[in-house]
């Protein structure tokens, strides 16, 4: 009798934790998303130049080649840019041909290299970026064939687009709460989903300028101007939240 009561009592002991546990794990929770977006005015630029060159044979069209990169490193770091900040980003030897009669005609060998050289600083030093545009692109087949405007140091700006998507995630919350008629707890789970660049250019004249000033044949008849735009970064999380 004693020991049927023993193991009565065991059980009793055993279905009551398990409930409690099944009581514990069957929380209310609330999951909710926000977006952090913080933006700034772009402080660098990079330029991605191109230049090349046709001669009888490579070795002549690789020295022309040479003696124009070598104008446009010493115009760049005259401007006050670090060599580090340019770099050869493709180099192609090839045979160039011409059509005539519907047939190509070999005229010699095409040497092209493509440079980017990246610009800090331009807010303090505007006149640096409008000089080195003037100088390159007055010099002979070479073409500036993109201009892509950024921020150096994003680390400040991705803290606070972070900070930003929780605070919205968390108002989404208590509103949830609130109409559900309960208080909102400690945050269970949080997940950063995505993170990304964004660019706001207010106005994009700007970036048809520099284009524009490869195709004049006088470059320095054209003044380039900054853009007023301005980018930034874009982050999202979700959060889980406890309701209690």
């Amino acid at each position: 009798m004693k020991r049927t009561i023993f193991i009565g009592l065991l059980l009793l002991i055993f279905v009551s934790c398990k409930t409690t546990t099944i009581q514990e794990t069957q929380q209310n929770t609330v999951s909710v998303s926000g977006i952090g977006m913080v933006q700034a005015t772009p402080d660098m630029v990079l330029l991605r130049v191109s230049f090349s060159h046709t001669a009888p044979t490579t070795k002549e069209a690789k020295k022309v080649l040479n003696q124009t990169m070598q104008q446009i490193v010493e115009i760049v770091k005259a401007e006050g840019v670090d060599e580090k900040y340019i770099k050869t980003t493709s180099l192609n030897y090839s045979e160039a041909n011409d059509w005539r009669n519907g047939r190509p005609v070999r005229i010699g060998q095409r040497a092209s290299q493509s440079l980017a050289i990246q610009i800090t600083d331009i807010i303090n030093n505007p006149e640096r970026f409008s000089a080195v545009i003037d100088k390159v692109t007055a010099i002979e087949k070479v073409g500036i064939n993109n201009i892509t405007f950024d921020i150096e140091n994003k680390t400040e700006l991705f803290r606070q687009s972070r900070e930003l998507a929780f605070q919205k995630a968390q108002e989404k919350a208590e509103q949830y709460a609130k109409l559900s008629g309960q208080k909102l707890g400690k945050a269970l789970t949080i997940t950063e989903t995505s993170n990304s660049d964004v660019a706001q250019i207010h106005s994009s004249g700007n970036i048809v300028r520099a284009n524009y000033m490869y195709e004049s044949d006088n470059a320095t008849d054209f003044k380039f101007e900054l853009p007023s735009g301005e980018q930034g970064v874009a982050l999202e999380v979700n959060v889980t939240f406890l309701l209690e």
